[in-house]
């Protein structure tokens, strides 16, 4: 079965991050789909009264201008696709106009457009933050941002490899599951399972480890493709990003909420969407891709 992606498209091809993470993570390319999405800025109203053959040409003008430059921009993420191997008919290309905030739109058609995950480049990244600090829509994201969400800050193509941080949380299982369902058929990147404990537990540790390798030999990775680390730390966050880089890890996946140990969150309303210590990842990672699951 194909791994279905919704991948945003901002203007500037330069630092299409999502694109270039896909490109560069996935061997298996003919098993992947994309869908690329591009939200132009709503143009402003005009009132009745306001109308006249001038406004109307002038809204007119910045409308075409607005969907040149997105369908201009997600024809360049398509060619940048087909350059890297992936097949024609598994790239599909979306374009709206959308109100403000334009995550809250993002948010729509990831709930309820079926994809595995959606994937922010730098500018979805911005965009997300900034609504999830300000606290607009806090409450209908809580219950309906299901699916993975994959922020590619500064990727690093040259990395490889999933560290997933465990804590026996039914989210962090879930993480486990994400990172097994997408790591089908890739025999590139080994798996690499972080425990963070205030004392070096093993007991807990281990069974945590136990469960965790269960789930992804449910999904076909192979044993001998799953490493274990675990490390005594007050700060789960701050662990997993000093990790991150001495691994050079192309991925980090996280719950988005945990067992809540040890870490303190850098501020603002996003923490009530993600956990403390998926919210220090989701601000602070770069180099390594960050994959949530609720």
């Amino acid at each position: 079965m194909d791994k279905h992606f919704l991948v945003t498209i901002g203007d500037d091809p330069g630092i299409f991050y999502g694109v270039g993470f896909l490109s560069h993570f996935f061997d298996a390319k003919d098993r992947v789909r994309v869908t690329l999405f591009h939200i132009a800025p709503q143009p402003p109203a005009v009132w009745p009264e306001e109308l006249s053959y001038e406004t109307k040409k002038a809204l007119e003008d910045n409308v075409g201008r607005l969907e040149d430059k997105g369908r201009l921009a997600l024809a360049a993420a398509r060619e940048r696709f087909l350059g890297s191997g992936f097949l024609p008919r598994k790239i599909e290309e979306k374009f709206i106009f959308g109100a403000f905030p334009r995550a809250g739109n993002l948010v729509m058609e990831g709930e309820y457009g079926d994809y595995d995950a959606v994937v922010l480049g730098q500018r979805g990244f911005a965009g997300l933050s900034a609504f999830l600090d300000r606290g607009v829509g806090v409450e209908i994201m809580r219950e309906s941002f299901d699916f993975p969400l994959w922020v590619c800050r500064f990727p690093d193509y040259g990395r490889s490899g999933v560290l997933v941080c465990v804590d026996g949380s039914s989210a962090a299982l879930r993480a486990v599951d994400h990172v097994g369902s997408m790591l089908e058929g890739e025999n590139r990147h080994a798996v690499t399972l972080f425990y963070v404990s205030g004392q070096a537990q093993k007991g807990a540790a281990q069974a945590v480890f136990a469960r965790a390798r269960e789930v992804l030999a449910a999904r076909g990775v192979a044993p001998e493709r799953i490493t274990a680390r675990l490390v005594a730390s007050d700060h789960v966050a701050r662990a997993a990003l000093a990790e991150a880089e001495s691994g050079r890890y192309a991925v980090v996946a996280a719950g988005r909420t945990g067992q809540g140990r040890g870490s303190t969150p850098l501020g603002g309303l996003s923490r009530a969407f993600f956990g403390s210590t998926s919210d220090v990842l989701f601000h602070e990672l770069a180099g390594a891709v960050l994959w949530v699951c609720r």
